[in-house]
């Protein structure tokens, strides 16, 4: 038997079962490198009524960053600042973001991204145990972005949520996909949460989608999911009662005073609501 037939190569360390399929997408990971080293994590502080000095904003980035950091649990040290207000910014911030993007994030000595959608993504690649590209909704496309801008756009229209509005169809179709793509997860009987835990897809939708369907009724009354999407109100009610959602999703009342000044509007919320 010839040496070239003898030679067996190196046994190779792999991340997870889908790296190993082709599926996620995932670097190897060199032992010892399941998570990224002395990372550091920058969100807008708040500035409006209601919130405390030094408390992270009520935005949809915020949130979804913090509960990707979570479920993968990746120790990290916070900074929160306002960049308008050059507040608290570390040198590595005015460094590397002229901008004022965030949130924005520090690891691995010199590994700077910016924005939640970014750094989920490049910490996914790199860092796939757990795995957070499958699971949950599974790897779909990320539409939180597009319902985000739909919410800003809506709620500033003074048309009501009826056909008459552009917006609000444009909104009404983008649910209808979401529904259709509920049935191809888990089919029209399915459970859509149970015993599942939040993919990268889950975490981009969920706090979009609470912010709205919680929210949009104080800013303009008449808002209701449409009944043409019944798998999107299921799975809801069950995203929802996550408890890495419940824990950082910030109150209505924080929510709706994070939404006024972009609405250029004062909304004067019951007591009971907190």
């Amino acid at each position: 038997m010839s040496m070239r037939s003898q030679y067996k190569p190196p046994a190779r360390r792999i991340s997870s079962t889908y790296d190993f399929m082709g599926l996620s997408g995932c670097h190897i990971t060199p032992k010892g490198s399941d998570k990224p080293a002395d990372m550091q994590v920058c969100f807008l502080e708040a500035d409006y009524e209601g919130v405390e000095e030094g408390e992270a904003s009520a935005d949809p980035f915020t949130i979804e960053l913090k509960m990707y950091l979570e479920m993968k649990g990746f120790p990290h040290k916070i900074h929160i600042v306002d960049p308008e207000k050059g507040k608290n910014l570390p040198e590595w911030f005015r460094k590397n973001n002229w901008d004022g993007v965030l949130p924005m994030t520090k690891y691995d000595k010199e590994q700077y991204k910016l924005g939640s959608a970014e750094t989920m993504m490049a910490l996914e690649k790199k860092f796939c145990v757990p795995s957070m590209s499958s699971g949950g909704m599974g790897a779909g496309r990320f539409r939180g972005k597009t319902v985000k801008n739909l919410t800003l756009s809506l709620l500033k229209s003074v048309r009501p949520y009826d056909d008459t509005n552009p917006d609000w169809k444009d909104l009404v179709l983008e649910f209808k996909e979401l529904d259709q793509y509920l049935v191809q997860c888990h089919g029209r009987e399915g459970d859509y949460m149970k015993s599942k835990k939040f993919s990268l897809w889950d975490i981009r939708m969920v706090p979009a989608l609470y912010n709205l369907v919680t929210i949009a009724n104080y800013f303009k009354p008449g808002f209701a999911l449409p009944d043409e999407v019944p798998h999107l109100r299921s799975y809801l009610q069950h995203a929802f009662e996550d408890p890495v959602f419940k824990k950082f999703c910030p109150t209505v009342r924080k929510i709706v005073r994070y939404y006024e000044p972009k609405l250029n509007v004062r909304i004067v919320l019951p007591d009971d609501v907190v």
